[in-house]
């Protein structure tokens, strides 16, 4: 569900004093959403100004700025009428930025609470440009935890501050209702003439980076724990949600995923950044194409086992030893409980010819207790390393595979 309620965040900086008069610098920033043109020393406040007039619900505004900051330039974000009642302390802290001296912490806060008057929700939070912790601090704080659109404003201060609070943002985004994040900036630098002062400042709407973000958040899911459609719904291949439920529930979809790897051939071939993205899932979802089942149940078995989803290794893992024991001894299905019965009662009977030696034997044995006691909470039965040691564990599991791949003779990559 989409909202219009935002938090606007800028950052306040230095600027350049015009001696003949009170104040500071302008720009005309001019915004092609709106077509409006803005002239004021302070981007921020412009934004603020577009932003309510496209229907946005700025209920905080967190400024962040140093001691040295133009903190007096925010009076123009007020309604012009009611300068007359914030002159006094607009002049005291003017003089002090006019002389370069730091501003006293009580000195903002009784700005800040003038301002509020007026401006419901604006914060003004002092930083040192080297408290590289300060933002985030102050974020998960003041950004309500209810659904709200961010909007960043990077025009000002410091260079490396926007970018501490852009990626304090990608942290916060999984513990606060972000919706989705807005970044703009007032290009100076791209005016064609920067001595012209008719010239209007172009604005970018940064709008690329939520797709950015999304890539970022989609790929870590999947890298993590396979889940494919978000990802390839990022890269304008859609309809894929069955597709991963029936692989989890090991079904064989081979037609959908040769669809999607067809498709994902398609992206790859354009080569951009997206054909990167396509090739890197391309190459992780082959083992599953044209696989048989128990290859199929192995293959994840191994992805999860790398990821150190330990329990879903050792499920599917075992899971698929089983169906590929009665697949070469003419048990043909493995999937369903009495089939998968059949498969065990042979093992049992036959273990001495099934297995190479007696060592494998026990590691398989080893393998199917260890899953008994992970699934169902089951006494460990001599097999306690197993399941309260990480590092045995994993010895244990890479055995495993060893017995798949002698029962089958398909060497695994």
């Amino acid at each position: 569900m989409s909202t219009n309620k935002t938090v606007l965040i800028s950052l306040i900086g230095k600027g350049s004093i015009i001696e003949e008069s009170k104040g500071y610098r302008k720009a005309k920033y001019y915004f092609n959403e709106t077509q409006d043109v803005v002239y004021t020393s302070f981007f921020g406040s412009a934004l603020y100004e577009i932003l309510i007039k496209q229907g946005y619900e700025i209920d905080k505004w967190l400024i962040f700025g140093t001691s040295k900051s133009n903190w007096s330039e925010l009076l123009h974000v007020v309604d012009e009428k009611y300068h007359d009642e914030m002159i006094e302390l607009y002049d005291t802290v003017y003089d002090i930025e006019k002389d370069n001296k730091e501003i006293p912490p009580s000195l903002l806060l009784k700005w800040q609470e003038t301002l509020q008057n007026y401006i419901s929700g604006i914060r003004l939070i002092l930083v040192s440009p080297k408290d590289y912790e300060i933002y985030i601090d102050h974020m998960i704080n003041e950004i309500p935890n209810d659904k709200r659109n961010i909007v960043l404003d990077i025009t000002h201060a410091f260079r490396h501050m926007p970018v501490i609070i852009a990626f304090s943002l990608m942290a916060l985004k999984h513990i606060k209702d972000i919706s989705k994040i807005m970044v703009y900036y007032g290009a100076f630098e791209l005016k064609e003439n920067r001595f012209d002062n008719e010239e209007p400042t172009p604005v970018l709407n940064i709008d690329f980076i939520n797709k950015l973000v999304s890539y970022g958040e989609n790929l870590a899911i999947f890298s993590n724990s396979g889940y494919f459609p978000n990802i390839l719904e990022d890269l304008d291949i859609s309809g894929t949600d069955e597709t991963y439920f029936w692989i989890e529930m090991n079904r064989q979809p081979r037609k959908d995923l040769e669809s999607i790897n067809e498709r994902l051939y398609g992206k790859i071939i354009e080569k951009n950044h997206q054909s990167k993205i396509a090739e890197y899932i391309k190459r992780e979802m082959e083992p599953l194409i044209g696989a048989s089942l128990h290859r199929r149940m192995v293959e994840r078995a191994r992805f999860f086992f790398e990821k150190k989803q330990y329990l879903k290794s050792l499920i599917l893992l075992y899971e698929g030893l089983i169906i590929a024991i009665g697949r070469k001894h003419g048990i043909e299905s493995g999937q369903d409980y009495e089939n998968n019965q059949k498969i065990r009662e042979y093992i049992r009977d036959n273990k001495r010819t099934i297995f190479k030696d007696k060592k494998q034997m026990e590691l398989y044995y080893n393998l199917e207790y260890t899953r008994n006691a992970a699934v169902h909470g089951a006494r460990s039965r001599g097999i306690q390393n197993y399941v309260e040691q990480q590092e045995q564990f994993e010895t244990l599991f890479k055995s495993g595979l060893e017995i798949y791949e002698y029962i089958t003779g398909e060497g695994l990559c």
